[in-house]
């Protein structure tokens, strides 16, 4: 739109100045407006590459019924792409040090033991009871029950390692709950309660939408870039192997042995310290009902744990991959742990 100024013999005169002022704000208000109309619009920002991905801290976006702490700050989702691993080259050790556990008796388990205590100060919705871990389709399930218990409305399960362990190849194969308001979990943890600094390792399954697989990691109580993945199949359907390998210089996480996500080249956040193997699934109070949908679950759901390792870094050890076949079904062959 061209400026309009107009000629002396459209202009009039008023004895009242009053006048003339509002005259005159009126135009240089109109001018504004125009000059500010004329501007070219900013250009529209273009998706990041993932070099470029790498290298942002992405901004958490948390929903207004969210709180602003994780494990519910909403992470970044991210579409499959090849992920770069640092090359690590140890001494080669012998085969010792490392855990393999089938599950199979879970209430005598040589590795995991059931947690038996309230969760009244925590987010969870329910007291961990032993009674809900129990021995089926050969291994271990966890279950969620609608029960009352300590005050809390429901009860869930976890068992944890009764020692801690560091770098390293960490494997399960399990079959995460599905139903609104559950979570399965498979992670590494130490932190206050041991002594320690908060440093922990996740691989996580929301039952609201088992077909997506989330990431994270923590160092002295921070999370640095959590993610979330989109997978080829409904992790709820059949037991898959999961698997995260931590290293002195990263973390990569994997999915049937293919290397789905991997901390950046020099990261902070990676942790340092032992900790503790464990697995749950739960239901957590209505604060956190944002992050993992409102508890609609099935009485009693639960998830299916099959096997469990532990590789230490540089050493060679059996593993879950071992006897583990990467099929429609996810199925175990039938042969024996080393």
């Amino acid at each position: 739109m061209a400026e309009h100024k107009p000629s002396p013999a459209a202009q009039w005169r008023c004895a009242d100045t009053g006048v003339d002022r509002l005259v005159l704000g009126s135009w240089a208000a109109f001018l504004a407006l125009a000059l500010w109309l004329l501007q070219p619009p900013a250009p529209a920002r273009s998706p990041l590459s993932e070099t470029e991905a790498a290298a942002v801290l992405p901004e958490p976006v948390a929903a207004a019924n969210e709180p602003d702490f994780y494990p519910w700050v909403r992470p970044v989702e991210r579409d499959m792409a090849p992920v770069v691993t640092q090359p690590w080259s140890p001494k080669r050790k012998p085969r010792t040090g490392g855990f393999l556990t089938r599950l199979t008796f879970p209430s005598e388990d040589p590795v995991f033991t059931a947690s038996d205590h309230g969760n009244a100060n925590s987010y969870y919705g329910g007291d961990w009871l032993p009674a809900n871990v129990d021995a089926r389709n050969g291994g271990a399930f966890l279950e969620v029950k609608r029960e009352s218990h300590g005050g809390l409305p429901y009860t869930a399960a976890e068992m944890q390692s009764g020692q801690t362990y560091h770098y390293g190849r960490y494997e399960v194969i399990m079959q995460p709950a599905p139903g609104s308001g559950l979570v399965t979990a498979f992670f590494t943890y130490t932190g206050p309660w041991f002594g320690d600094p908060h440093d922990e390792i996740d691989i996580e399954f929301l039952g609201t939408d088992t077909t997506k697989i989330h990431f994270n990691y923590f160092r002295k109580g921070k999370t640095n870039q959590p993610a979330v993945f989109d997978l080829p199949f409904d992790a709820a359907a059949a037991p898959r192997l999961y698997a995260f390998e931590w290293r002195p210089d990263g973390i990569t996480w994997f999915v049937d042995g293919v290397p789905y996500y991997a901390t950046r080249p020099g990261d902070p956040g990676v942790p340092q310290t032992a900790g503790k193997v464990m697995f749950s699934t739960w239901t957590g109070k209505s604060s956190i009902q944002g992050w993992h949908g409102k508890p609609l679950f099935r009485d009693g759901a639960g998830a299916q744990f099959n096997c469990v390792s532990f590789t230490p870094l540089g050493h060679e050890t059996p593993s879950c991959a071992d006897s583990y076949v990467p099929a429609s079904g996810g199925s175990l062959k039938s042969v024996q742990a080393r």
